[in-house]
């Protein structure tokens, strides 16, 4: 900290010795300063470098002395987003303080990577990046050689390279001088050996060559099988003295993406399709690295390894090279970002243009490095400041242009996603999409739709991504009690608790559209973690039967603080919580998928479960057979098996498990399992889908008066209603919302307080007079909602279980839709079935709770309102059809 515009000054004394001195030039060298640097020798001025991730250097030769030697750094941090001019997106590693510290998005400062001096010869190697070339089992060596005298100076660049991680002499102690064509009239820069050529002198600064090689039946770097290879490399001057030397790993590999083809998209790694799946990242390799904990890096990228995942997007910043370095040796695919999020200040275009070329040039050398972007997010109207930002496609055209060339000057083969999530589509490029619906819901397109199959509106022809995707999950309760401030944990003498102090958590403002409220720590972790879990297997395995979605990435993977971005999987102490296991088998890279739109029946009915097959990888076996059986308490009722065809690097529908549901005298659970068989009698993958058999549903013959076609329609044949002409001969009335009045209720209310029952279905938004009571109708937060809750302890919902108010199929429509639109503000009415509005104040949530459906004593009747939308919901849903029976009843 401090976060915002601030200014810090570091000091440094230093010792040089004489041997040091005699080394001919000296460099003081930054691996990372965020984010402005100026940097004073001896009280004298070296240069500055804007920009938080990449390395730099100034050289002070001229400065320096032997004994003491004063450094100073001042440090400058500034305003974020449209307000700054700081390039930044969300994603810092934070700093070691719960409320603003701990969390992902502080835009902190300070110098937070290595600062070395290094004596060095007038010649030496500025940078090595070895271009593969693996079509022709060949590669490019680009050697970039720096003289910090005004001398020209002839060398000899002497290589090797050898296998890294396998025994290997691919070449050994291979010579080389920079030379070129003589171009006549223009005169000979040194004498021309051969009449056609003359040996190229090293300028002032920096000079860039580029070498050649053969690598023959190279081996090629992938996920499964990371070889490494090794350039080591001399730097000679003419007297054959060596000046310098210097080594980097590579990889022989290439990564491309497909425009040509329809649909175009398709990723490729040597050469074969490949699906990114993996995680969002935020910190926690990041401090890895800072507290140079190499164990716990190694153990952070297995365990992505692990769970099936090959990719890890580094989110919205590139980081230190350390962390490639390690994905290289461990053999995990990496995006990097730049750091933009939402908007491009206008003043700063040319310093993103430069930040993008540093970004290339820090990961270029990284076989692990398949592709970068450079926008989150991208607003549309500039989020609200286009007199500040950038605000149109043109304008960001243009930077998508020029960003692109300076990344594809430092690497002409680099894949260039520009739009990771794009808000203001379309981008140039693979489609992505950001999609959050199953916590920020309605978030990119209806949870049924997605579940379904469909996707967000993309361009046409392309295939899709989808860089970010989950929900919220609490900490275990051993995180919190361990590193949680005490007013965050602490409990009311009985116990009770809520998450609502725990700064910046979402959960708070969000579960009340998902689940119910809880009471105790206990009970927040299991139902926070559960939703997280279905989430996480709804959505995963939503993408893999979608065969257009190549690359996906759930956030988040592991939190670098306590309670710090609880959308991970994984806590700080990496403890697993129940979302990681299901995204692993989610992400198996064979596996079967159930899917049904509805999971409760009556008897007797088909009970039909979409089966799917989906494959990412580029073969299939022969002989595969799936197996299937229905359970009930650990009995087998019903199994069948097929013969099938596995597609390769893509998804497949197999068909139905078309079962019969027996006859139940109370509701019953049953489960579908499924396996995909191998001819060795070998399970390759299994998974299971829950399903609820309820008794068959009685018609209660309920004499009824009806105002309002809809209800009629919808409501009164579904439960077998007679229709009363007259308010006297009916005991329960029917009033469609769209309907009151006052006149009407001046007609009905006579009737109710001698002892009938008033039903309305979805008043209007606004303000209503109603028994005695001002009642306001407002819309949901956040879209129509799938959940209510029945945690009220109304008898009317007595045993009813927690997510019998959740997901409900609608028949008009096969898939899941909402159930709740809007909801009722009134104190002095009883709730039946409760929902609310997530508020969020100063970082820190709450819930207003409002009524879905709601319930007044009026004399001797009651009135009901119920704004749970029961069309289409009734026929297919037995809890829906039970719940209002028990209303009208």
């Amino acid at each position: 900290e401090p976060i915002g515009e601030a200014t810090t000054y570091y000091f440094r004394e230093f010792d040089l010795t004489g041997e040091l001195l005699d080394k001919e030039a000296l460099f003081i060298h930054f691996d990372g300063v965020d984010y402005e640097a100026d940097v004073f020798m001896n009280g004298y001025y070296l240069g500055s470098h804007e920009g938080f991730f990449a390395p730099f250097e100034f050289d002070f030769t001229k400065v320096a002395k032997q004994g003491t030697n004063k450094l100073l750094v001042k440090v400058t941090n500034h305003e974020v987003g449209s307000k700054g001019e700081k390039i930044y997106a969300a994603t810092g590693p934070g700093y070691d303080e719960p409320n603003l510290g701990w969390h992902h998005c502080p835009a902190g400062m300070g110098i937070y990577q290595s600062v070395f001096i290094e004596a060095r010869s007038q010649l030496h190697v500025n940078d090595l990046f070895i271009r593969p070339i693996t079509e022709k089992d060949s590669a490019e060596l680009w050697i970039e050689i720096n003289n910090t005298s005004f001398k020209n100076e002839n060398i000899e660049i002497e290589y090797s390279i050898y296998g890294q991680n396998f025994k290997e002499i691919t070449c050994e102690n291979t010579t080389y001088k920079p030379s070129t064509i003589v171009v006549p009239g223009l005169g000979d820069l040194a004498k021309a050996s051969d009449g056609k050529f003359i040996q190229l002198p090293m300028q002032h600064g920096a000079n860039f060559l580029k070498i050649p090689v053969s690598i023959p039946n190279a081996r090629k770097w992938n996920t499964e099988n990371p070889w490494l290879y090794q350039l080591q490399i001399k730097v000679k001057n003419e007297a054959g003295e060596v000046t310098d030397v210097a080594r980097q790993h590579f990889g022989m590999r290439s990564f491309s993406m497909d425009t040509a083809s329809i649909p175009k998209g398709r990723l490729y790694l040597n050469n074969n399709m490949v699906r990114l799946r993996g995680a969002n990242t935020m910190g926690h390799l990041q401090g890895c690295v800072m507290r140079e904990d190499w164990n716990q890096l190694r153990d952070d990228i297995l365990l992505a390894k692990i769970s099936n995942m090959n990719f890890l997007r580094m989110t919205q910043r590139p980081v230190q090279s350390e962390i490639y370095d390690y994905c290289d040796m461990l053999g995990i695919m990496t995006q990097t970002d730049l750091p933009l999020f939402g908007f491009l200040r206008r003043t700063k275009f040319s310093e993103a243009v430069k930040q993008a070329e540093e970004m290339e040039r820090l990961i270029r050398s990284h076989p692990c490095n398949i592709l970068v972007s450079y926008v989150n997010e991208r607003f549309p109207n500039a989020g609200g400041s286009p007199h500040r930002c950038f605000s149109d496609y043109v304008d960001y055209e243009r930077f998508y242009i020029a960003a692109s060339q300076s990344v594809l000057i430092a690497n002409p083969d680099r894949v260039i996603k520009p739009g990771d999530g794009d808000y203001d589509p379309p981008s140039p490029g693979l489609p992505d999409s950001h999609c959050y619906n199953m916590w920020y819901n309605g978030h990119g397109l209806g949870v049924g739709e997605m579940y379904k199959g469909f996707w967000q509106p993309i361009k046409p022809e392309w295939y899709y991504g989808c860089g970010e995707y989950g929900s919220e999950g609490l900490d275990p309760i051993n995180v919190m009690e361990k590193y949680y401030p005490k007013e965050w944990v602490k409990e009311s003498a009985d116990g009770f608790w809520q998450p609502n102090n725990i700064y910046k958590c979402q959960t708070p403002a969000f579960y009340i559209m998902w689940y119910d409220d809880q009471e105790t720590k206990e009970e927040w972790v299991k139902a926070s973690q559960e939703h997280q879990a279905l989430t996480t297997k709804w959505m995963t395995e939503a993408f893999r039967r979608d065969s257009r979605n190549v690359s996906s990435a759930i956030h988040l993977f592991i939190d670098a603080w306590p309670g710090g971005w609880m959308k991970t999987i994984m806590d700080v102490d990496r403890q697993p919580k129940k979302a990681y296991f299901a995204y692993r088998d989610a992400l198996t890279p064979l596996m079967v998928s159930l899917r049904t739109d509805r999971n409760k029946f009556y008897p007797n009915e088909s009970a039909n479960i979409e089966v799917w097959v989906c494959n990412d990888k580029n073969d299939s076996p022969n002989r595969v057979r799936l197996t299937y059986q229905v359970e009930q308490e650990n009995r087998i009722l019903f199994s069948g098996e097929k013969e099938i065809e596995v597609p390769v690097n893509s998804s497949k529908f197999q068909g139905f498990i078309d079962w019969k549901t027996p006859g139940v005298s109370k509701r019953t659970s049953f489960t579908v399992r499924c396996a995909i068989i191998n001819s060795n009698q070998q399970k390759l993958h299994e998974n299971e889908l829950d399903v609820e058999v309820f008794p068959s549903q009685k018609k209660v013959p309920v004499r009824a008066f009806i105002i309002g076609n809809e209800i009629s329609d919808k409501i009164g044949s579904s439960l077998g209603l007679i229709t009363e002409s007259e308010y006297k001969n009916a005991s329960v009335i029917l009033l469609d919302g769209n309907r009151f009045s006052d006149s009407i209720m001046s007609e009905i209310e006579p009737f109710v307080k001698e002892g009938k029952k008033l039903v309305i279905f979805n008043l209007p938004v606004g303000n209503h007079s109603l028994a005695g009571s001002n009642i306001e109708v407002i819309p949901t937060f956040m879209g129509q909602y799938y959940f209510v809750s029945t945690k009220t302890g109304h008898p009317l919902i007595k045993g009813f279980k927690p997510g019998d108010f959740k997901f409900w199929y609608d028949e008009e429509r096969d898939l899941i839709s909402p159930l709740l639109s809007s909801m009722i503000s009134a104190n002095d009415w009883d709730s039946v079935l409760k929902t609310g509005i997530g508020k969020r104040r100063n970082n820190l949530g709450s819930v207003d709770f409002k009524h879905a459906v709601a319930e007044k004593k009026l004399g001797k009747g009651s009135v009901i309102i119920s704004h749970v939308d029961f069309r289409n919901k009734l026929s297919d849903n037995p809890t829906a059809l039970e719940f209002l029976t028990r209303i009208i009843e």
